[in-house]
């Protein structure tokens, strides 16, 4: 048995109950050599003392609970000590996996062709097949294993045309399981029903999709700033348009909680250097279309300054309140927030780091990556210390270096929602919010939020 970080412990274990963190803290993680049994050694908060679980993976590939500590011990030191002894038994039990007599559903091995290679999803084939994706496979389906297929169809769609929609759900998945919630998944609809300190959340995920015959692509600066006023507005309309048809909350069960849609942008797929991905500029279309307001700008060459005005307290941006978006044919009213039923939206949640190279990362953290794959983010991130948008580049490699499900995540608050979102539910992601009284924006961000970044791979082939 060894010790191992708490990222790769984490992401291992899908089955830690929320509560626990009230009354334990884990301070230790262990590995036995042949990755059948993982362990943790807890400090009992309570009787400030200290003990030992041991999992092991069931019937469904799942890591869970198999023995604890019969006394408890008065440091980590003398409990660990018990622990090593303990699971030797198991080390040598030569087990792969311990049955736990409620498994009704077989494995789930979302990365198993089901499908002809004509039918792939060209992502899904290179994630299946690029020599330097092994941490993302490992991270994707150790978190499938215990991801509940509702729909009974999730590995037909990841493998196939579904794979964006998918990734975006596996990725709130772990988010949620990670913020600590309690996810009901005999609920079929909407997609997460989420709990937490006795208070229900109800979130429904959606994704942008791609219309080769109109979509259009940002090549500088100016594109993106120009296509952020009605071109991503009117994209990101349909999506969640599509999702309040349904009136989710109308729901018995979901009636009275809150209700939030979760949106990703998989539009424009990132091509050759000039033309990165839509996920890396869009999300400027999305606060602009939910709230209905955005800064004057000002174009000086290929360089956007918000244009500025004389305020009560001196200097303030100059703020332009939107009507309508309108691009080609196709016009949509502004400020989604306020539309018919939009009330019943407590707010938006957006990410654009659904993506092959998160689960990579995080998979290079938790050590399922190949030796040979290195990895530099670089980027645009708010810094809350110097409160500025800053540029980075960071080697993934690095000792330091740390990533969080949550440092992509934005929460765009409805001011005039039924049901407003307890800040304390979603403590590990960034929020937005718009004061009516003030006619102002407000924020609450991770130490650094990533605005937008690339993961750029270096391959080294072994001798």
């Amino acid at each position: 048995m060894k010790r191992i970080s708490s990222k790769r412990f984490e992401a291992l274990c899908y089955t830690r109950l929320p509560f626990m963190d009230i009354h334990s803290e884990t301070v230790r993680h262990y590995e036995t050599s042949d990755g059948s049994n993982i362990a943790t050694v807890e400090y009992n908060k309570v009787d400030n003392d200290f003990d030992y679980v041991i999992l092991g993976r069931d019937e469904r590939n799942i890591f869970r609970c198999i023995d604890t500590c019969r006394s408890s011990y008065a440091t980590a030191n003398e409990a660990e000590i018990a622990l090593r002894e303990t699971i030797k038994s198991y080390e040598n039990d030569k087990k792969e996996k311990y049955c736990q007599g409620d498994e009704t559903a077989p494995i789930q091995d979302i990365l198993k062709p089901i499908i002809s290679k004509e039918k792939m999803h060209e992502y899904f084939n290179f994630l299946l097949t690029s020599e330097f994706h092994s941490g993302a496979r490992k991270m994707i389906q150790e978190i499938s294993y215990s991801f509940i297929d509702k729909d009974k169809n999730l590995v037909q769609e990841f493998q196939g045309q579904g794979f964006n929609q998918r990734l975006w759900e596996i990725f709130l998945y772990a988010l949620f399981q990670k913020t600590r919630f309690d996810i009901d998944f005999t609920i079929s609809s909407p997609d997460f029903s989420l709990m937490k300190y006795g208070k229900f959340v109800f979130v429904e995920a959606v994704t942008v999709g791609q219309n080769s015959d109109r979509d259009l692509i940002a090549k500088s600066p100016a594109d993106v700033l120009n296509l952020s006023f009605d071109y991503m507005p009117i994209k990101f309309g349909s999506a969640l348009y599509s999702k309040m048809k349904k009136k989710y909350w109308e729901l018995p069960h979901v009636r009275g909680h809150p209700f939030v849609i979760a949106i990703h942008d998989y539009h424009g797929p990132a091509g050759e250097q000039s033309t990165p991905g839509s996920m890396t500029w869009s999300r400027g279309g999305l606060e602009n279309y939910l709230y209905g307001i955005r800064e004057e700008i000002i174009m000086e060459g290929n360089v956007a300054r918000p244009r500025m005005i004389d305020g009560k307290n001196g200097p303030e941006i100059s703020m332009l309140d939107i009507e309508y978006h309108k691009h080609g044919s196709k016009t949509i009213p502004s400020r989604f927030f306020k539309q018919p039923e939009s009330e019943n939206v407590s707010a938006v949640l957006f990410s654009n780091g659904a993506t092959i190279s998160t689960f990579n990362r995080m998979g290079k953290l938790a050590g399922f990556s190949d030796d040979n794959a290195h990895m530099i983010r670089s980027g645009m991130r708010f810094n809350t210390e110097t409160s500025k948008v800053e540029h980075f580049g960071i080697y993934v490699d690095s000792e330091d270096y740390d990533e969080s499900w949550g440092e992509t995540v934005t929460m765009y608050h409805n001011p005039w929602a039924k049901h407003p979102i307890p800040l304390d539910m979603f403590e590990n992601i960034s929020h937005i919010f718009y004061d009516l009284e003030k006619g102002q924006f407000y924020s609450t961000y991770t130490p650094i939020h990533i605005l937008t970044s690339m993961t750029h791979i270096i391959g080294e082939k072994a001798e």
